[in-house]
């Protein structure tokens, strides 16, 4: 067995180590789902097994049960204000003795949902509308995937601890290091500013043939794209699949989010209601009333 997989089966082992869950929607869409080096349950199962736990004392745990060490949660933020039933059961995820992280549809997340979802848990990633479990995947290979240099959870809270958070990622030749890193700022949810990041997690994914100073290039360019007091935590591997291929993926913390406009949202010149229109491929926003258009649009 090769170091390589030495390092594998070691990942592998802590599998139980990170569960994964889902409320409202996203229960139904991640129930059954499989991840490496993690695993699913619904949150009424996950908060059983804690409450079973507590009532167990110093019992040992059931090989399937064991205490997590990080929780990550798929909502939509709308269902986590007052009133709604999923707000009890975010608490009480973020009050186990886990950390606890929310990832969220970008294009749903207004300033107030956020700030609702932080109080409830210890960080919150934002995702694509509509790739919110291959965030969750993405975030999970950045922490777990053994390399030449380790990420882990601890890189991760640190990381995260900055702020509202955002994953993006990116390939490009194994020879541009520089586009992969713009690949992977352009992957950023939509509405997503990274300009003042106070802190990010970079993972760097190179073929065999690849020496692993690239990850020295990419590290320069993220770094011109952020604050120049930001943390960088960096980690890298080697995917032996891969050809002539770079990829990055990249956790931005303290980023500013200001997701687009929607048909029926106000105005920002003269508050009346913004109205969709369509021209061929294309939609955009208008206003009827002041003649305000070519607003970015985000669809429902």
């Amino acid at each position: 067995m090769s170091h390589r997989d030495d390092l594998r089966e070691a990942a592998d082992a802590l599998g139980g180590s990170v569960v994964v869950c889902g409320l409202g929607a996203h229960g139904d869409r991640l129930a059954g789902s499989a991840f490496r080096n993690a695993r699913y349950a619904s949150v009424a199962a996950l908060l059983a097994e804690a409450a079973s736990a507590t009532e167990r004392g110093a019992a040992p745990a059931p090989a399937d049960a064991s205490p997590p060490a990080a929780v990550v949660v798929a909502l939509d933020p709308d269902e986590v204000g007052e009133g709604h039933e999923a707000v009890e059961s975010l608490r009480a995820l973020g009050g186990l003795d886990a950390f606890a992280v929310a990832v969220v549809p970008a294009n749903a997340a207004d300033d107030d949902a956020l700030s609702a979802v932080r109080d409830a848990v210890d960080a919150v990633l934002l995702a694509e509308g509509d790739a919110v479990e291959a965030a969750i995947r993405a975030f999970l290979a950045t922490v777990q995937e053994p390399g030449f240099v380790n990420l882990d959870l601890t890189d991760a809270e640190t990381v995260l601890s900055a702020g509202v958070a955002a994953l993006g990622t990116g390939t490009a030749d194994r020879d541009a290091p520089g586009a992969a890193v713009a690949a992977a700022f352009d992957g950023l949810p939509e509405g997503v500013d990274a300009t003042d990041a106070s802190a990010v997690l970079v993972d760097v994914v190179v073929d065999p043939e690849t020496s692993i100073a690239a990850a020295t290039d990419v590290i320069a360019a993220v770094r011109e794209r952020i604050g120049a007091d930001a943390n960088v935590i960096w980690g890298g591997a080697v995917d032996e699949d891969a050809a002539h291929e770079l990829a990055v993926r990249l956790v931005v913390a303290g980023v500013r989010h200001a997701p687009p406009p929607a048909a029926g949202d106000p105005c920002p010149r003269c508050g009346d209601p913004l109205v969709a229109y369509r021209f061929g491929a294309r939609e955009t926003l208008s206003c009827d009333a002041c003649g305000y258009s070519g607003i970015a649009m985000r669809r429902e």
